[in-house]
C-alpha cells in the first residue's frame, strides 16, 4: 500500500510554480507573471492546468473567491522538461476588506491523466486600503 501511494504522490510527478512579476496589487489591478512546469522522472500527459482565487481566514478553511484561469490541453510533458506558460487577470475592483488578518492566495492545479494532480499556493498581497 505504501508503495501505490509513493507512486500516486511521490516525487516522479511534474510540478507547477506559479512566478508572479511583484509581490503586491491592488483591486483591480492585472496580475502578471508565469506558470513553470516541471517534467517528472517519466513522460506525463498533462491534461488541465487550473488556477482559482482564494481567501483564508485564521481558523477556517480557505474559502473560493473565483476561478482565475483554466487551461485545457492534452500535451505530452516529456522527464524533466522545463517549460512555462503566461498568467495574466484582473483582480476584482470590489474586494471584501472586514477581515484585516485574512490573506489571499492563488491556488494552482496541475491535472494529469487520470485525474492525479499536483498543487501549488501562492500567497498574494492585496493593498485593501488603496480602495
Amino acid at each position: 500500500m505504501l508503495e501505490k501511494l509513493f507512486r500516486w504522490f511521490g516525487p516522479g510527478f511534474p510540478k507547477v510554480d506559479l512566478v508572479l512579476s511583484k509581490g503586491e496589487y491592488e483591486p483591480g489591478e492585472k496580475v502578471t507573471g508565469a506558470f513553470h512546469l516541471q517534467g517528472g522522472i517519466r513522460q506525463q500527459t498533462i491534461q488541465r492546468l487550473e488556477c482559482d482565487l482564494m481567501k483564508k481566514t485564521p481558523g477556517e478553511k480557505a474559502r473560493f473567491v473565483q476561478p482565475v484561469m483554466t487551461v485545457l490541453m492534452n500535451r505530452e510533458l516529456d522527464a524533466k522538461e522545463q517549460t512555462e506558460y503566461p498568467f495574466h487577470f484582473l483582480l476584482p475592483e470590489e474586494m471584501e476588506d472586514t477581515d484585516k488578518e485574512a490573506t489571499y492566495h492563488l491556488q494552482t492545479k496541475l491535472v494529469l491523466k487520470n485525474d492525479i494532480k499536483t498543487t501549488d499556493t501562492d500567497q498574494i498581497q492585496i493593498r485593501l486600503d488603496a480602495m
